[in-house]
Formats: structure tokens, C-alpha cells, sequence
């Protein structure tokens, strides 16, 4: 008498590896940042094309700032009411949807620099809920231990994306066709709502007070922690000054201006910050280790304000293409201020508190470009960018004053 085999026991699937959700909010803001990077070198050129001179250039990028001026404090309220995940895959819908409506701008000639500028506005309402959205959930998704690290790679990826690849392909993609440079920052926010989509949801916070109580709360904690509160203030005068550069750039580089560059070459000089941010984001924990904090944040700044400045001094393109590389060591100092503000404000407040800072910081953007469309108008975009950078130079001093030579600050350390 013969035995059956014996039954081979089932099989069982292997185990999911688990995701690393910092990944997904990676990819989330890489594509975001790329779709900026070609957006901010589109954009302006749409508005040369569509309208006359830095007056349109002015008018564009003063409504796409505008609405972190008008509803920073808000978005924060929805933040730390609402699922921060889902208000990061929402903005990027919108985003994806009102870059078709401007791609069909750009390509018909449909409503002028109006219409672009109304473009503009929205997508800056998107970014503003978006972005803050993104800051609040990154202490959740890393541990406290791991903030330097995954704000310098997401730094990093962010000038490399924005400030190198972006404008590379902008200026190529303007050059060929502006409804196509339009298609691509539409494709790439869609990718940024796919990526967001897979992170963990945060479920929103009970809010028992009144939208107003919690706007005031917000402003309430930055204005108690006075280093907290220069840093906004003096990031926001660095943003005034970045504002202005970016109308004035584009009238001194682009054909017939003294640069005489083409499109393509003026995304590549835009680029070519993008190579020293890519080098700073990666040694930033390094660096940080190394030097301190506070010697840290006196490169970003110098670096800045040199970069700024020297189109305003010299029509030589080797020195400007070397100012513009100087720019990239910014990273610096946006991972020593956005690590401490993640640090020093609890969680609960965190959407509010990032929204005010990020109010009196991207409030700056508007306010440059505006001041660069009448100082231009009256004296020439060469002042323009010497006044830019003195100012980076001033406000880079007071925030390298108050920053102390630590590696970073712990949470208690606040104030």
C-alpha cells in the first residue's frame, strides 16, 4: 500500500514592502517645483508677447503673487482644519486645470495679458493652499531628528527642479511653442496631485473657535517668538527682492536687451542657479554640522545678493552666469528657517503659524514686482537689480544676527 505525497503547504504572498511616505510628498513637490521652473520662465515671456514691456511683466507676476497676500491666513485655517494630503491633491488639480486654460490663452491670443493675469491669480490661490499644506505635513511625515535632512533634499530638489531644470526646458519649450511649455506645467501638476495622493491621510483637527480667533492665533505665536518673526520678516524682504529681479531679468536679458539672449539661452543663464543649489541641498546636514547655523545662513544671503545684483553691473555674461550660480547657496538659508519653524511650533498651530510667516515672506513677491514695474518705468531695470540686492544684503544681515552658530534649535528653544 502506497502513501500520498504529502500536500505542499499554499503558498503565501510575500509581504507588501512598506512605503516610505516621504517619498511620495518627494515626488509630490519635485513635480510641483519642476511645473514652477518651466512656469516662471513661460510666463513671462507670454506676457512680452501679449502686452508691451516690464509694465505687462509686472502685471502678470503681481497677480500670481497677490494672493499670498489675500489669502495666506485662511489657507492656514483650512490646514490645520482639513485633511493636509487632500488640500495638496486638490491645489495641484487646480493648478493642472487653469495651465490648459493658458496654454488656450497664449495659443489663441484670447483676452490678452488680462486674461493671463487672471490665470495667474488663480494658480497663485492654488499655490498658496497648496504649498502651505505641504510645509505643515512634512513634520509628519518625518521623524523630529530627520527635519535638516529631508528639508535639504526637498531644498534641493526644489532649485534644481525650479531653478535649473524648469527654466532650461521653459525657455526650449517658449521657444518652439508657448501652448506647449503650458501643456507641460499642466501634465507635471497632475503628477504632483498623483504623488500626493498616495500619502497617509491627516485627519483634520476638531475646530472649535471661529475662523478669525484661529487667523489671530497664528499671527499671535509668530509675533511671540521673535526670531521666528524677523526670520518671516527678513525672508519676505529677500522675496521683495526676488520679485524685482524676476520682472526686471527678463527685460535685460531677453533680445533686444544688453544680454541679447535668446529664450533658450535665458532659461539655461536661469538654470544654471540650479548647479550650486543642487551642491548645497546635498551638504546642507554637512554643512550645517560643520559651520553652524548662523555662518550658514551669511553664505545664503551673500550669495543671493551677489547673484542679484550683478546683472545690474555688468552686461559681461560670464560674471552673471557666475552670479547666478552664487544664488543657488539660498537653500542654506531656507533649510536653517523652515527646520526651525517646524521645530518650534506645535503641530496644531502649525498650518496657521506657516501661513502667517509665509504671508509676511511670499507677501514681498508682489510688492518687488510692482516696485520693479515704476522704479523700471522711471529709471531702468539696471537700478532695479542694484537696489534688489543691497536689500538682500541688509535684511541677510539682521536674520544672520539673530541666528544662533548651533547646528539647529530644539523645540523648547522657541523663542
Amino acid at each position: 500500500m502506497t502513501s500520498s505525497p504529502p500536500t505542499a503547504p499554499p503558498l503565501r504572498p510575500a509581504p507588501r514592502r512598506r512605503e516610505n511616505p516621504f517619498l511620495s510628498l518627494w515626488g509630490s513637490a519635485g513635480s510641483a517645483t519642476l511645473a514652477d521652473g518651466i512656469y516662471q520662465v513661460a510666463l513671462p515671456i507670454a506676457a512680452l508677447r501679449l502686452g508691451s514691456g516690464p509694465e505687462s511683466v509686472a502685471v502678470v507676476y503681481t497677480a500670481t503673487r497677490l494672493p499670498w497676500a489675500l489669502v495666506a491666513l485662511h489657507a492656514g485655517v483650512l490646514v490645520d482644519r482639513m485633511d493636509r494630503r487632500l488640500l495638496m491633491l486638490v491645489a495641484n488639480a487646480v493648478r493642472t486645470l487653469m495651465l490648459v486654460a493658458g496654454a488656450l490663452v497664449v495659443t489663441l491670443d484670447a483676452g490678452g495679458v488680462g486674461a493671463l493675469a487672471a490665470v495667474a491669480f488663480v494658480l497663485g490661490v492654488a499655490e498658496t493652499v497648496g504649498d502651505t499644506a505641504m510645509h505643515s505635513i512634512t513634520p509628519r511625515v518625518v521623524p523630529e531628528a530627520e527635519l535638516e535632512r529631508a528639508n535639504s533634499r526637498l531644498q534641493a530638489t526644489e532649485l534644481v527642479t525650479n531653478l535649473f531644470l524648469g527654466p532650461s526646458l521653459g525657455g526650449v519649450l517658449a521657444g518652439l511653442a508657448l501652448g506647449w511649455a503650458f501643456g507641460a506645467v499642466a501634465l507635471l501638476y497632475l503628477a504632483a496631485a498623483l504623488s500626493a495622493a498616495r500619502l497617509a491621510r491627516v485627519p483634520p483637527r476638531p475646530a472649535a473657535d471661529a475662523a478669525r480667533a484661529t487667523v489671530r492665533d497664528g499671527l499671535a505665536f509668530l509675533f511671540t517668538r521673535p526670531r521666528l518673526a524677523v526670520y518671516a520678516v527678513g525672508v519676505g524682504m529677500l522675496n521683495v527682492a526676488y520679485g524685482a529681479f524676476q520682472t526686471a531679468m527678463p527685460v535685460i536679458a531677453l533680445r533686444p536687451g544688453p544680454l541679447d539672449l535668446t529664450e533658450a539661452q535665458f532659461g539655461l543663464l536661469l538654470g544654471s542657479a540650479g548647479l550650486s543649489g543642487l551642491a548645497a541641498g546635498l551638504l546642507a546636514p554637512a554643512v550645517l554640522r560643520r559651520v553652524g547655523s548662523r555662518t550658514s545662513m551669511l553664505l545664503g544671503v551673500g550669495g543671493l545678493a551677489t547673484g542679484i545684483a550683478l546683472p545690474g553691473l555688468t552686461a559681461g555674461l560670464p560674471l552673471v552666469v557666475t552670479g547666478m550660480v552664487c544664488t543657488g547657496l539660498l537653500v542654506l538659508v531656507n533649510v536653517v528657517t523652515v527646520s526651525y519653524r517646524q521645530r518650534a511650533v506645535p503641530d496644531h498651530l502649525l498650518g496657521r503659524v506657516t501661513a502667517a510667516y509665509r504671508l509676511l515672506a511670499f507677501g514681498g513677491l508682489p510688492l518687488g514686482s510692482a516696485l520693479a514695474g515704476v522704479v523700471g518705468a522711471a529709471a531702468s531695470p539696471h537700478t532695479v537689480l542694484v537696489g534688489a540686492g543691497v536689500l538682500v544684503a541688509g535684511a541677510g544681515l539682521v536674520m544672520t544676527a539673530v541666528t544662533p552658530a548651533t547646528r539647529h534649535l530644539a523645540r523648547k528653544d522657541s523663542r
